[in-house]
């Protein structure tokens, strides 16, 4: 090809263009950086005519007659799709994939009714999990209550030397969480005891908290332990007219009932609050610019509710295993 000169019979048309006027791409040419080249079509492909698209009317001299590509040169044609004015009725061929609609997601109908729950004495742990979200959504006000007393020993836990967390855990620690559980079945099992009861509630589930941040210092799954089988007297006196030491002994006997639908409950909870609010307390602090101890703060008041509200919604799964 010579500057701007159209192709002639000098040209082969079947090898590259290697130089232009005998330049290197070093001496930067201006026209040896081309646009658009313009080359005829190729002879054909083993005997096959040119594949044309669905309903594209083909040219009355390509293809069919096959023919030669240097020929075509001859008559400098530049076969562009733009410039194919003669055409004639041959029929196109058909599309090799189809042109219909794509497919489209499914998604359930609004009429469509959700699979029915199994009864509680025989809920899964992941339908106990479901249930608390459930719950928790619908009563999403009332429950932040609950995440309060959490939250404040969150950002007392961040203030403090280890040594007085160590003294504040089975005092004010276990106080705080025992508040929160006694809300929570309050609220979940809807029970509207007397004062003396709640209170009666309370002291038995600062006994039952106050070993538990012991416990979790050396692992987590004794602590969890430790509150599956004993961490259940509190909606036991929330429901059930006892005594505060029949109290502990109910509780024992519904742990028994399903001690490893109890534990893994608690355990699946535990995971799913943690990394929970991890997450929200991330973004809290990426995406509004708070501070570390703010965004933990303001995570665990929407978050932690759940472990009681799943915590509240056990009793009712072993007390149904119980019967």
């Amino acid at each position: 090809m010579h500057g701007d000169e159209p192709t002639r019979l000098d040209v082969d048309t079947l090898r590259w263009v290697l130089e232009q006027q005998r330049q290197r791409a070093a001496q930067r040419d201006e026209d040896l950086f081309l646009i658009r080249v313009d080359v005829p079509a190729p002879l054909r492909a083993r005997g096959v005519s040119p594949h044309a698209r669905p309903r594209l009317r083909q040219s009355r001299r390509v293809g069919d007659d096959r023919m030669a590509a240097r020929l075509l040169s001859r008559g400098g044609l530049a076969l562009l799709p733009l410039e194919i004015g003669r055409v004639h009725d041959v029929e196109g061929h058909v599309a090799t994939i189809p042109s219909g609609p794509m497919a489209r997601l499914t998604y359930p109908r609004p009429a469509e009714l959700r699979p029915a729950a199994l009864p509680p004495a025989e809920r899964t742990v992941g339908q106990l999990v479901a249930e608390s979200i459930r719950i928790y959504g619908e009563r999403f006000v009332r429950c932040l209550a609950i995440g309060v007393p959490p939250a404040a020993l969150a950002l007392v836990t961040a203030h403090v030397s280890r040594n007085l967390t160590l003294l504040l855990a089975p005092t004010l620690y276990g106080a705080a969480l025992s508040a929160s559980y006694v809300a929570a079945c309050v609220l979940v099992l809807e029970r509207r005891p007397a004062t003396r009861r709640l209170v009666l509630a309370w002291a038995a589930g600062w006994l039952a908290f106050a070993p538990v941040p012991f416990l979790v210092l050396a692992f987590v799954l004794p602590g969890l332990a430790w509150l599956a089988a004993v961490g259940l007297v509190v909606p036991v006196l929330v429901v059930e007219e006892t005594s505060a030491r029949r109290a502990f002994a109910r509780a024992w006997q519904l742990a028994r009932a399903g001690f490893v639908h109890a534990f893994g409950s608690l355990a699946t909870l535990a995971i799913v609050v943690f990394l929970t609010q991890t997450v929200l307390a991330f973004l809290l602090r990426g995406a509004a610019g708070t501070a570390a101890s703010t965004a933990f703060v303001l995570a665990n008041v929407v978050i932690s509710p759940l472990l009681f509200v799943g915590a509240a919604l056990l009793y009712v799964d072993q007390a149904a295993r119980v019967e």
